[in-house]
C-alpha cells in the first residue's frame, strides 16, 4: 500500500548543473545528495526546510544504464511505503510490471510502470 507522496523524480543530463538552478534560482535548498564512484547520482531539493515534497535530481544516464525499458521523458514519482515488499507482491499479484528491490542511497527501493511504459518507483519508509 502507498502510505506517503512526497518525491517527484527529474531525470537529468548534469546533476550540479540542475541542483545549482534549483537553489541557485529558485531558492530550494538541498535535502541529500547521494554520490556513486563517477559522481553524483541524484540530489534532493526542497522549497524549504518545513516541506512534506520534493524533487530529486537522478543522473539519467545511469538510470538509463540500470533500467532501459523506462521512459525517462517525464518526470517520475516516488511514493512510499511501509511495507515494501508486501506492496511489490501484491502488483505483481496484478499483473504489473515491476522491478526488484534495489537499496540507493541506504533506502530499499523498486521501480513499476504503468501500460504506457511510465516509471514509477517506491522507497521503504522505516519504522521508528
Amino acid at each position: 500500500m502507498i502510505d506517503k507522496f512526497g518525491k517527484v523524480m527529474i531525470y537529468v543530463n548534469d546533476t550540479k548543473t540542475a541542483a545549482d538552478f534549483w537553489t541557485d534560482k529558485m531558492g530550494f535548498s538541498k535535502v541529500k545528495v547521494d554520490t556513486y564512484e563517477a559522481g553524483v547520482l541524484s540530489v534532493e531539493l526542497a522549497p524549504n526546510d518545513t516541506s512534506d515534497a520534493s524533487i530529486v535530481l537522478f543522473d539519467r544516464n545511469v538510470v538509463e544504464k540500470m533500467s532501459p525499458e523506462i521512459n525517462l521523458g517525464t518526470p517520475s514519482i516516488l511514493f512510499s511505503s511501509y511495507g515494501i515488499r508486501d506492496m511489490r507482491d501484491r502488483l505483481i499479484g496484478n499483473g504489473v510490471n515491476v522491478g526488484d528491490i534495489i537499496e540507493m542511497g541506504g533506502v530499499l527501493t523498486f521501480n513499476f510502470s504503468d501500460y504506457e511504459g511510465n516509471y514509477f518507483a517506491v522507497g521503504e519508509i522505516k519504522k521508528d
